[in-house]
């Protein structure tokens, strides 16, 4: 212990015989395990008293006054070797500082920061300075107005120990800070311990909530690694990963430090993930149970996490049966590795588009499908998969329809006689081929006594008058479809191509038709519409919307919205996820969804029909609960069809 009499004395000498020393403590992704920052600690190394700590002199160093030099000595310093440390070719890493609240209570500090950074040449971003709550105590106006004016600088700043006393939660809204330090007190207890996991559990929520990073200090056991990366806990510090170190140990050991984070965190990520996935998996049963189509989740490695009821009509399944079991197990081998490129190109962040897939039924028939996969996040990291699968059974037959239809109308087409009259400027026909006379059902030499238009119906006879004019005026040919009547009374369609003759003066006093029978194409087109028709109306029947939403300050705004519904109703999903309904409903439609919105938070499932932009629709709410409180709320969506 100090001798209290020399307290003074003892510190200016340490200061200037360069007693005191820094040593330094990593902090750790606990997403990648990468070293993110270090933190500088001072120590004292009193040449009769031994190695001091810092909990015994700086107390006496703020009593006396000689906490300010303490302080411009150890920001210079940390400063000063996290620079060297970059010229060296170091990773670049944030240095946190801790700044004493007395030291707020000077107007120099903010000049003090800059004159270092300049000093010794570190770039802003790469500091971070650490406060505690007892720089809310007094002045808190003029604290704030000084954290404010060093973070336009670009410097971090992080409030240490947080939530180990009231102050720090009741300001945190208007400090300027970028990150806060879970106090160590609390990671001794926790997973264990169900109080101070809910706490530190909350604390990683409001805390992101508000944009900050979450650092946890006093980390030791593997247990409190997995609670906080389960929670979407930021970075971590404590002794489990290294102990603080001087700069020469701290030099020669980080490559060590930050191997074996990474050998832990990929130890401990299948554990964390199948966890994460299963709690995951928890809140969305009920939209798995709900949901028409098959809906399954698997794990990274591709074992079925969950599947909804839907399996047992598509498949032949039971739920129990496919649990555990692997995706490639379901799938025909023709169609394994296009499944398998999917799913990797979701686990690598990417967003595919959806894919065909033939399933096997278990009596052995395939299914064809259309399958969609979105990634299962804890924190920006992938730890499972879900996917949505649409069973195109009805559509594929249609479809296959429709290729036959086509074919038809092909052979049809190219197999057509041609139909060749000569007609005069008066209309009568002075030559007709032969396979005029199974078109009108007449013999040719009747044929050659009539007038063209005797054998049009009378609904294209002025059509037929007006192509004709424009040939003899124009000297231009000229095509159309027009209808025939036959003798039989039966209409006959022709696809006409007519071209002048052109005489020697340059007159036109003959057309050429040259003509053929398509009333066969005009029926398989109307067959072929009504089967586009028939396949349209299928898929307008099969589509809706799946949406969700939660509450915040701004009202409940959507996190998810999907389906070719959304599209009928005139919106893309960018328009709706991240916003209210005030946002992009009109007002008196948006107030009164609203209200149902309200009730499904209040814990209710709601059911209610209404119209928007000319489609009916029912629309149903289902609220995701955990421990009797509502995490959000799952809608589904379906037009009203006249039918």
């Amino acid at each position: 212990m100090l001798n209290l009499s020399l307290e003074q004395d003892h510190l200016q000498h340490a200061i200037k015989q360069g007693q005191f020393r820094l040593v330094y403590q990593p902090k750790l992704s606990l997403n990648t395990g990468h070293v993110v920052g270090v933190e500088a600690l001072i120590r004292w190394n009193h040449p009769e008293y031994g190695w001091i700590s810092p909990a015994e002199f700086i107390p006496l160093a703020e009593q006396n006054g000689t906490i300010t030099e303490i302080t411009k000595w150890v920001l210079y310093e940390a400063c000063r070797q996290n620079k060297a440390w970059h010229d060296q070719g170091f990773p670049k890493t944030v240095m946190s500082v801790n700044i004493s609240p007395l030291d707020f209570e000077s107007t120099e500090l903010y000049q003090l920061i800059l004159d270092t950074l300049n000093q010794t040449g570190l770039d802003p971003s790469l500091l971070e300075i650490e406060i505690t709550e007892n720089v809310m105590l007094n002045h808190i106006d003029q604290t704030i107005e000084t954290l404010k004016e060093i973070k336009r600088t670009g410097i971090r700043i992080a409030v240490d120990d947080f939530g180990k006393g009231n102050s720090t939660i009741r300001y945190i809204r208007d400090l300027p800070i970028t990150t806060v330090k879970i106090d160590r007190s609390f990671m001794q207890d926790i997973p264990y311990n169900q109080k101070e996991s809910t706490v530190v559990k909350n604390m990683i929520e409001l805390s992101h909530n508000l944009d900050l990073e979450v650092v946890a200090e006093g980390v030791e056991t593997e247990e409190v690694v997995t609670f906080l990366s389960l929670h979407s806990c930021d970075v971590a510090q404590g002794f489990l990963f290294s102990k603080p170190m001087l700069f020469d140990d701290y030099q020669a050991l980080i490559k060590q430090t930050e191997s074996y984070s990474k050998e832990l965190i990929y130890r401990l990520e299948k554990h964390i993930n199948i966890k994460s996935a299963q709690m995951n998996d928890h809140r969305f049963k009920s939209l798995f149970e709900q949901n028409p189509d098959l809906v399954c989740s698997f794990s990274l490695e591709g074992y079925v996490i969950s599947v909804n009821p839907t399996i047992q009509h598509m498949l032949g399944l039971k739920q129990e049966d496919v649990v555990d079991s692997h995706l490639a197990d379901f799938i025909c081998d023709s169609d394994q590795f296009k499944a398998l490129r999917h799913f990797r190109e979701v686990l690598n962040g990417e967003t595919p588009e959806a894919v065909e897939l033939e399933l096997i039924h278990s009596d052995g028939h395939y299914v064809p499908t259309n399958a969609v996969c979105f990634p299962m996040l804890l924190g920006e990291r992938i730890v499972g998969i879900y996917s949505v699968i649409k069973d195109m059974s009805r559509q594929k037959e249609l479809e296959q329809k429709l290729i036959e239809s086509e074919k038809k109308y092909r052979l049809i087409t190219e197999n057509m006689s041609d139909l060749v009259v000569v007609v005069n400027r008066g209309g009568s026909i002075d030559y007709a081929s032969p396979s005029n006379e199974d078109a009108f059902q007449v013999k040719q030499e009747v044929i050659l006594q009539q007038n063209i238009m005797s054998f049009i119906d009378p609904k294209d006879v002025g059509h037929a008058f007006g192509v004709f004019d424009r040939i003899f005026d124009k000297h231009e040919a000229q095509s159309t479809e027009l209808r025939l009547n036959t003798k039989s009374g039966k209409v006959v369609w022709i696809e006409a191509h007519g071209n002048p003759v052109i005489s020697e003066d340059g007159t036109v006093e003959q057309i050429v038709v040259v003509s053929r029978d398509i009333t066969k194409k005009k029926q398989m087109e109307a067959e072929l519409k009504a089967a586009q028709d028939d396949l349209k109306n299928t898929l307008e029947r099969q589509l809706g919307m799946t949406f969700k939403y939660i509450k915040t300050q701004s009202g409940y705004v959507h996190t998810l919205c999907e389906g070719e519904l959304m599209r009928k109703f005139g919106y893309e999903s960018e328009e709706v996820v991240g916003y209210t309904l005030y946002d992009f409903l009109p007002f008196e439609k948006a107030q009164m969804i609203n209200y149902y919105y309200e009730l499904a938070w209040l814990g209710e499932d709601v059911h209610f029909e209404s119209e928007l932009n000319g489609i009916s629709f029912i629309m149903q709410l289902k609220p995701v609960m955990y421990n009797d409180k509502v995490l959000e709320v799952i809608g589904s969506c379906a037009e009203l069809t006249r039918q």
